[in-house]
């Protein structure tokens, strides 16, 4: 059979073809702070106690998710905590506690978009307990 060779086709070299445009993701804009929640200390004796509202965020951008972290936490306190990673509100477990300051650290995540980078930030929750 005989080769055919289209000679009227255009030939596309690598160098014509339009580049993709690549836009720079700017850095997530998250900013988080903690604040320092009481306790009373004869209520988380008897049932679990859920602290709301224990970090504000804003600008983040994407979906933004919470998870306690053990550096910083203190010792004591990180395996009666549990943060809820959707809504960064913690939870103390039923049980006896000292009357003190504890440190419950907690990184906040924010996803990213289109145009945002993901980002995250630490923060420390004081949990005062009287």
């Amino acid at each position: 059979a005989p080769v055919v060779t289209p000679t009227d086709a255009p030939v596309v070299t690598p160098t014509d073809a339009p580049k993709p445009v690549v836009t720079e993701k700017k850095a997530n804009p998250l900013k988080a702070t903690a604040k320092t929640k009481t306790v009373k200390a004869k209520n988380a004796k008897k049932k679990k106690t859920t602290i709301k509202k224990a970090i504000t965020v804003k600008g983040a951008q994407g979906a933004v998710s919470y998870a306690k972290v053990k550096k910083g936490s203190t010792s004591k306190i990180y395996k009666k905590v549990t943060v809820n990673k959707k809504t960064g509100a913690i939870t103390l477990k039923k049980g006896k506690y000292a009357k003190k300051t504890y440190k419950v650290v907690v990184k906040v995540t924010a996803k990213g978009n289109a145009n945002y980078k993901a980002g995250s930030k630490t923060v420390t929750v004081k949990i005062k307990v009287k």
